[in-house]
């Protein structure tokens, strides 16, 4: 069972939530997965997919990881997770479904997800697709490697997902909670003079080719990481327009499998790592420099960030059991002074009862109602862009595509960049 932080008090819906958990299901934080389908999908087959996830994620029914009640799994409680509606096209999905789920944390009678399914009116259209699925949580529940062990239809029944971490030594828990004493109560006076009073977050994705962006990382000498990192960061920026003239200060989700973690937190596995990246004029050096900052923030310390975060979460948690009303959702639009966040999400195959009849490309990431974040999703031939963002940077996306166009028209046959 995961260890649960101090003062939980929010009722049953949270009270064994680690303090991580308790932040992002508090944030309203979702997490989602999409794919479109080369079969015809009904409502009974989003019960299935229903059913399912809760076989393969039994923690989604019973958050204290006791043992499942099969009544939740009935079909009067599957009718209010499960969706269809019928189209007349699929283009725009899944940019055309709410990521929001506010009716995942109204409801708490149910299971914290939901499926939606698209199905296309007259059949399947000339690509051979007949429908759109979509799979939608509260972040509490899941986090970016479960995407891709579901997508397989493998099990993630878990108390904790990682192991035992490591123990912070006393003095250094007690310095970060005091620091924490001190952040927290300032972050919540930040959030009301200087949070936006009404949030505009939205979601749109993007899809480029997997075997572009290698052929140009290649040919740049850096990770594909790196390069998609940099693609998005510097679209966004509008050459300092976007989030600063000087350095985007990113947030980068690790989400790799290692047992060297020290975050002290038994469910998420993740951790928060601090990228800043300085803008320049040619892509082609930023490029090279988010190259650089990626290698050097994976040689340091890649807890410390982590660890400061989850001593916060520990302290909002506290203050929340004494002053709730402080805790509004303009507070959870405040990005604390940070630009972006960036995220690489595990390879993505589709195998199995869960996936079957889904194909790529996939689509999976986060939604948050403050920040600005991107998931980066690779398949087999395909990756894609997922982007919570503010609406002033949603018209920047179109500019990654273009971007890409360039770098490639830079290099000549030998492979030499002009």
């Amino acid at each position: 069972m995961p260890q649960t932080g101090s003062n939980a008090s929010i009722g049953d819906v949270t009270a064994h939530f680690t303090d991580n958990q308790w932040y992002c299901h508090l944030a309203r934080q979702t997490v989602f997965f999409s794919a479109v389908a080369n079969r015809n999908f009904t409502k009974e087959d989003g019960y299935e997919i229903a059913r399912e996830i809760i076989n393969l994620a039994p923690h989604v029914l019973e958050n204290d990881f006791s043992e499942v009640d099969d009544s939740l799994l009935d079909e009067g409680k599957l009718e209010q997770i499960v969706s269809l509606e019928k189209v007349s096209d699929l283009r725009g999905f899944p940019d055309r479904w709410s990521m929001a789920g506010n009716d995942i944390f109204e409801q708490t009678d149910i299971a914290p997800f939901r499926v939606k399914i698209a199905v296309l009116e007259n059949g399947p259209d000339e690509k051979g697709r007949f429908a759109a699925v979509l799979i939608l949580s509260t972040h509490a529940m899941f986090e970016g490697v479960d995407a891709a062990t579901l997508a397989r239809s493998r099990s993630i029944k878990r108390g904790a997902v990682t192991k035992k971490p490591d123990p912070v030594s006393r003095l250094k828990k007690a310095g970060f909670t005091f620091l924490a004493a001190i952040l927290a109560p300032l972050q919540l006076l930040a959030a009301a003079l200087f949070a936006p009073r009404i949030g505009d977050v939205k979601f749109k994705s993007l899809t480029l080719e997997r075997n572009r962006l290698r052929q140009a990382a290649n040919r740049l000498g850096i990770r594909q990481q790196s390069l998609i990192f940099a693609l998005a960061s510097f679209a966004l920026n509008e050459g300092g327009a976007g989030f600063s003239k000087k350095s985007i200060s990113s947030l980068y989700a690790d989400l790799s499998k290692t047992e060297d973690f020290k975050t002290n937190d038994d469910f998420f596995q993740f951790r928060m790592i601090d990228l800043n990246l300085p803008v320049m004029e040619d892509f082609s050096d930023f490029a090279r420099n988010v190259e650089q900052a990626l290698t050097k923030a994976e040689e340091g310390d890649k807890n410390h960030t982590q660890i400061l975060l989850n001593a916060m979460f520990g302290m909002h948690r506290l203050l929340h059991s004494v002053f709730p009303f402080l805790y509004n959702a303009q507070l959870f639009r405040y990005s604390a002074g940070y630009d972006f966040s960036l995220s690489l999400a595990p390879p993505q195959r589709l195998e199995g009862k869960l996936t079957d009849g889904l194909i790529e490309p996939v689509f999976t990431g986060t939604y948050h109602p403050g920040f600005n974040a991107c998931v980066f999703v690779p398949g087999r031939k395909f990756v894609t862009f997922n982007f919570s963002l503010r609406a002033k940077h949603i018209k920047n996306i179109e500019n990654i595509p273009y971007l890409l166009e360039q770098l490639e028209q830079s290099f000549g046959p030998t492979g030499e960049q002009s």
